[in-house]
C-alpha cells in the first residue's frame, strides 16, 4: 500500500553507513566489545571506558538494555562489575531478542547522568544465524530511532531521530520478511501511514483496517481492541468502532475491555460504601489473574489502595489484616506511607493500634522487596526497581522506629534500627537520639553511636552535649572539643566546596519590626546578609531555629554579616504576638521582622513573593544569602540536622568573604 520512494534506499543505506561510521570512532573509547552478529541466548562481554563521556567523574556506573523480545519491548541490567578505571558489561541476549540499545548511567548530586553514545546509540540487531535477522529486528530498527515512536525509552535520544521514510523503508523489509507477525504490529504500520500520507489518512487507513479486519477471526483480544481504538479516535467511526465493539463483548466476556468498562464505574462513585460494594463484585467478576494485561495491572493497584483507605477510615482493621498477606510490595508500600505513617504523625489513631497493622505490614515488605512491583513499562529497569523498592524499605523501617518509641518499645527500636543499612541509621538528628534513648534504657554503651552521628553531621543538640560529656571523661580538654568534633565530620568525607549562585539582584525588602516601625533592609551595605523566612504555621521553620540561633551566635561580633529573620505569609489574626510569644517562649535570643501585607490581600508577604518568583516556589523555610544586594545562596526547607545547616551557611559566608 505504501509508494515506492525513489532512492530511498540508497538514502537509507547512506545513513547507516555514516551511523556505523560515527557509532565505531566513539565504540572504540567508551565501549569495546559489542559482537557483530549476536545470536539469541548467547552472552558476550564488553569493556565500558567513561572516560571523556558524560559519566568520566561518576562513582557508580549502572547500564541496562532496551530489547525488542518476540515483538514486545522489555528491559533487561546489564551485568556491570568496575575493573580499575573501566567497567565489564556482560550481557545474555534473550531468547527471541531482535534487538538490543545500551544505555548506561550514574546518580550524581545533580540527578541522573546517561551515556548512549553522544545520542548515536549503543544497538546491536540479533540475528537467528549469520545474515538472517531475527523476526522483529527491522521493525525496532525503525521504531526505536524515530522520535515519533521512541518517547517510551526514557529520552534514550535527545535530538538524533531518522525521518518517515527510513522508517517506511525499514517497517516494509519487516512486513516482507515476516508477514506472518504482521497482526503484533499492524498498529505500527498504521502510525506510519498517519506520518507519511496525513493527506489521505482517512481514505487509506479506512481502507487498510476494512482489508485487515477480514482477517481477524481467531486473533487475540489484543488486535480486536487495537482496531476498535484505531476506528474510534484515529478514524472517528463510531459505527466501525461500536461493530467492533460487539465481537469483543460476544468473544471475550471476561476479557480486557469488559474489564476496563466495569472498573471504570467504580471511579465516579462518591459514596466510598457504595463504591467498595462495587470494588468487591468487580472482584469477583475480574479476579486478578495472570490473564490481566500488563496495561490493566494498575486497576487492582488502585482498588487496593481505595479498599485499604476505606477499611482504615472506618476502622475495620479486621479487613485490613485480612488484605496484607495478598499485597504486592508497592501495593504494602503505599499504604503504610498514605494511611500509618499519616495516622502516626497527626495523631489520628492510637500508636498501640496502628502497630498491629504497621508489624505484618513491614514484614511482608521485607519478604515482599524483590517482588517486581515497582516494574512500570520501561520506566525503571529490575535493578533500578528492586533498588527503589530498598529505598522506600528503609523509610518506613524509620517511620516504625519513630513508632516504637512512641510506645517506648526499646527493645523493638533496638532491632529495627539492625534492619537499616548502616548509613541509613544515621541520617537524621531525631533518630540518633531516638537510637540513643534506646541505647541509654538497657545501660548500653553509645560512644560509637554518637561518634558516628558526628561523622555523618547529623548530631542534635543534646547529642553533642552527650558527645562531649563523654569526652571530657576521657580526661580531654573542654577546649579541644570543637577540634576533635571537626575532625569526626572529616572522616567519612572529603570537604565539601559550596555552589554558589551566579549573582541574581536581590529584590528590596521593607519589613515591620515589633514595635510597629517599617524599615528597608540594607541589602547593598557591603555586608554578607543571611535572611530566614518563616512562619508560626510551619514546623520546619521552627525546628531549625535552634541552628540559627547556633549561627547568629557565631557571627555575633562579625561585623561584616547580619542575619535577619522575617515572618511571612501569616494570615491569621495576632500572628505577630504568636510569633514573639513564641521566640520568648524557646528562650531565642533572635529578632524578627515582619513581611508587609500587600495591597488587596490579607497575607503579609509583599517581599516574600518577589523571591518566591526567583525561585520558583513559595517553600519555607527559605534561606537566603546576599552580598552586594546579589543573591549567591539559597536553600528551601529542613534536613532535621542543625549541624550540617549551621555548616552549610557558614561556608556560604566564607566563601563570599574569600571573593
Amino acid at each position: 500500500m505504501f509508494k515506492k520512494i525513489k532512492n530511498i534506499k540508497l538514502l537509507v543505506l547512506a545513513f547507516c553507513a555514516f551511523t556505523l561510521q560515527v557509532t565505531s570512532q566513539e565504540v572504540k573509547s567508551r565501549l569495546q566489545g559489542m559482537i557483530d552478529i549476536p545470536i539469541p541466548g548467547a552472552s558476550f562481554s564488553m569493556t565500558y571506558d567513561p572516560k571523556g563521556g558524560p559519566l568520566e567523574n561518576v562513582k557508580n556506573i549502572s547500564g541496562y538494555a532496551y530489547v525488542f523480545n518476540d515483538y514486545r519491548w522489555e528491559i533487561e541490567d546489564l551485568k556491570m562489575k568496575k575493573n580499575g578505571a573501566v567497567y565489564s558489561a556482560d550481557f545474555t541476549v534473550p531468547k527471541n531478542c531482535a534487538f538490543m540499545a545500551f544505555k548506561f548511567y550514574g546518580n550524581t548530586e545533580n540527578g541522573l547522568v546517561t551515556d548512549t553514545n553522544q545520542d548515536t546509540g549503543y544497538m546491536l540487531v540479533a540475528f537467528k544465524e549469520p545474515k538472517v535477522k531475527m523476526p522483529g529486528a527491522d521493525l525496532a530498527w525503525a521504531t526505536f530511532r524515530n522520535k515519533d515512536f521512541n518517547g517510551q525509552f526514557g529520552s534514550y535520544f535527545k535530538d538524533f531521530t531518522i525521518d518517515g521514510d527510513a522508517t517506511e523503508y525499514w517497517l516494509k523489509k519487516e512486513v516482507a520478511a515476516n508477514g506472518n507477525r504482521f497482526p503484533e504490529f499492524f498498529d505500527t504500520y498504521f502510525k506510519v501511514l498517519k506520518v507519511q500520507k496525513p493527506e489521505k489518512f482517512q481514505e487509506l487507513g479506512t481502507r487498510f483496517l476494512a482489508d485487515f479486519t477480514k482477517k481477524m477471526n481467531g486473533m487475540p483480544e489484543e488486535v480486536y481492541l487495537k482496531v476498535h481504538n484505531i476506528y474510534l479516535y484515529e478514524l472517528k467511526n463510531k459505527a466501525k468502532s461500536d461493530s467492533v465493539e460487539n465481537v469483543i463483548v460476544k468473544q471475550f466476556p471476561k476479557g480486557a475491555f469488559l474489564r476496563q468498562k466495569a472498573y471504570q464505574k467504580i471511579m465516579p462513585i462518591a459514596d466510598a460504601a457504595e463504591r467498595n460494594k462495587v470494588i468487591n463484585q468487580f472482584l469477583v467478576d475480574f479476579p486478578y489473574t495472570s490473564d490481566v494485561p500488563d496495561s490493566q495491572k494498575y486497576f487492582y493497584d488502585n482498588i487496593v489502595k481505595m479498599q485499604f483507605g476505606y477499611y482504615f477510615e472506618t476502622k475495620d482493621y479486621k479487613s485490613i489484616l485480612a488484605m496484607i498477606p495478598n499485597m504486592n510490595f508497592a501495593n504494602l508500600n503505599d499504604a503504610y506511607h498514605q494511611n500509618i505513617s499519616k495516622a502516626l504523625y497527626l495523631k489520628v489513631v492510637d500508636p498501640a493500634v496502628i502497630e498491629t497493622m504497621a508489624v505484618p505490614i513491614i514484614k511482608q515488605m521485607q519478604q515482599k522487596v524483590n517482588d517486581m512491583s515497582y516494574m512500570q513499562g520501561l520506566y525503571w529497569s529490575p535493578n533500578q526497581a528492586t533498588e527503589n523498592a530498598k529505598n522506600q524499605l528503609n523509610n518506613e523501617l524509620v517511620i516504625q522506629i519513630r513508632m516504637y518509641d512512641i510506645l517506648k518499645k526499646y527493645k523493638e527500636v533496638l532491632e529495627t534500627f539492625e534492619l537499616l543499612p548502616f548509613e541509613k541509621r544515621y541520617e537524621k538528628a531525631s533518630i540518633n537520639d531516638i537510637h540513643i534513648k534506646a541505647l541509654e534504657a538497657f545501660n548500653k554503651p553509645i560512644l560509637e553511636v554518637l561518634k558516628n552521628a558526628a561523622r555523618a553531621n547529623t548530631l542534635s543538640e543534646s547529642a553533642t552535649a552527650k558527645l562531649k560529656e563523654l569526652y571530657l571523661k576521657e580526661g580531654k580538654k573542654e577546649a579541644d572539643f570543637p577540634a576533635y568534633l571537626e575532625q569526626l565530620k572529616k572522616e567519612n568525607k572529603p570537604e565539601e566546596k559550596i555552589a554558589l549562585m551566579d549573582p541574581v539582584p536581590a529584590p528590596a525588602i521593607k519589613v515591620q519590626s515589633a514595635d510597629g516601625k517599617t524599615k528597608d533592609l540594607a541589602l547593598n551595605s557591603g555586608k554578607i546578609i543571611v535572611i530566614d523566612f518563616w512562619a508560626t504555621w510551619c514546623g520546619p521553620c521552627k525546628k531549625a531555629f535552634p541552628a540559627m540561633q547556633q549561627l547568629v551566635n557565631n557571627f555575633k561580633e562579625d561585623k561584616e554579616v547580619d542575619v535577619y529573620f522575617i515572618s511571612t505569609q501569616e494570615t491569621k489574626e495576632g500572628y505577630k504576638k504568636e510569633a514573639l510569644a513564641y521566640l520568648k517562649e524557646k528562650g531565642l535570643k533572635i529578632n524578627t521582622y515582619f513581611d508587609l501585607v500587600k495591597k488587596g490581600g490579607g497575607t503579609n508577604n509583599a517581599s516574600f513573593t518577589n523571591y518566591a518568583k526567583i525561585f520558583k516556589s513559595s517553600g519555607i523555610p527559605r534561606k537566603v544569602v546576599i552580598k552586594n544586594g546579589q543573591i549567591r545562596f539559597t536553600s528551601e526547607g529542613y534536613s532535621g540536622n542543625p549541624g550540617q545547616l549551621v555548616d552549610e551557611l557558614t561556608n556560604v559566608i566564607n566563601a563570599l568573604k574569600n571573593e
